[in-house]
């Protein structure tokens, strides 16, 4: 990472020389590489440099000398058309979007759509802004990332599954996608070892009947466990009665008697069919604040990760956490 910082630096040396001659191409060219190459650098103003150098009638060329833009045919408004070398400019607007989907740090945000939204306007808001923020046709810097934040967003919000984790739990750095990924995968690979030892272990009938087995017992023995995946297959599914995060089947906030842990449900009904002071009640905000305590942990994990690269960097979910006596 730290060499890829170096380049990037080395990229935007460049790039700063390029305006200061007034060659914007080259300039523009160092811009996206050293973006490509650690896109934690802030290169706002060198952009903004860039498209000032359209905003004159009359610009410095390659060998230093001031030739007005109107005899070599190449107008200001060029920058959202083809320019003299045949590569594609961008206009302030594109620049802007890709700024704004960048810099958003919810999925809903970025695709603009309320969290009560349905599916449908999911899908219309992702393919009317996945035009306009890809590569082929906008050309700003930093248009790739956001046409693939913008793909991960509506792939999130666009199943119920992982929109309703989303809800649950805002997570959005790749970290933590892909750590929840890694999870499923190892306990899908878990459960197939599982069954391919079970499967391995019992060996043939003929050496089932020689342990005092039959063969029949072998087989059914190797049928268990794909009867009780259509067994679960089967059964009926039912959603949480709570969430901790409101979204558009939990609208409803309630708070628990103990550490006062705001979750949302489904139905203002739920107080008559959870009474406070109940056994269900103390059952489902118990959960309520477990499942609080392991999220503030995610958090406070990923803080004490980060601080370890800068040790200024705040806790607030560690605090948190701390006040239950957890951390």
């Amino acid at each position: 990472m730290d060499g890829n910082k170096d380049e990037a630096l080395k990229c935007i040396g460049i790039a700063k020389e390029a305006i200061a001659s007034g060659k914007k191409d080259r300039a523009l060219k160092f811009i996206r590489i050293a973006q490509r190459l650690n896109s934690a650098l802030s290169l706002d103003d060198l952009i903004a440099a860039c498209e000032k150098m359209d905003s004159s009638a009359y610009g410095p060329s390659d060998n230093g000398s001031h030739v007005d833009k109107s005899e070599t045919g190449v107008s200001s408004g060029a920058k959202s058309g083809e320019g003299s070398n045949g590569e594609r400019h961008y206009t302030e607007e594109h620049v802007k979007l890709i700024k704004q989907v960048t810099k958003n740090m919810d999925y809903y945000a970025v695709l603009g759509v309320e969290k009560t939204c349905s599916v449908e306007e999911i899908r219309k808001a992702y393919r009317k802004l996945s035009l306009k923020v890809h590569p082929d046709k906008n050309k700003a810097p930093g248009a790739e990332e956001a046409f693939k934040k913008v793909c991960k967003a509506f792939k999130c919000l666009s199943e119920e599954d992982s929109r309703r984790q989303y809800d649950q739990t805002g997570l959005v750095d790749d970290f933590e996608y892909n750590q929840q990924h890694n999870v499923r995968r190892r306990r899908r690979r878990t459960n197939n070892d599982f069954f391919d030892d079970e499967t391995r272990g019992m060996g043939t009938p003929q050496r089932a009947e020689g342990n005092g087995g039959g063969p029949n017992l072998m087989v059914f023995l190797q049928l268990v466990p794909f009867l009780l995946i259509l067994l679960l297959a089967y059964l009926p599914f039912s959603e949480p009665e709570y969430s901790l995060q409101r979204n558009y089947s939990y609208q409803f906030p309630r708070v628990t008697e103990k550490y006062g842990v705001e979750f949302f449900v489904k139905s203002p009904d739920f107080d008559r069919s959870y009474p406070l002071g109940s056994a269900a009640r103390e059952n489902i905000e118990e959960n309520v604040i477990q499942d609080y305590k392991n999220l503030l942990g995610r958090y406070c994990h990923i803080e004490l990760q980060r601080r370890q690269w800068s040790r200024n960097l705040p806790t607030p979910h560690c605090e948190k956490l701390q006040s239950f006596g957890a951390a």
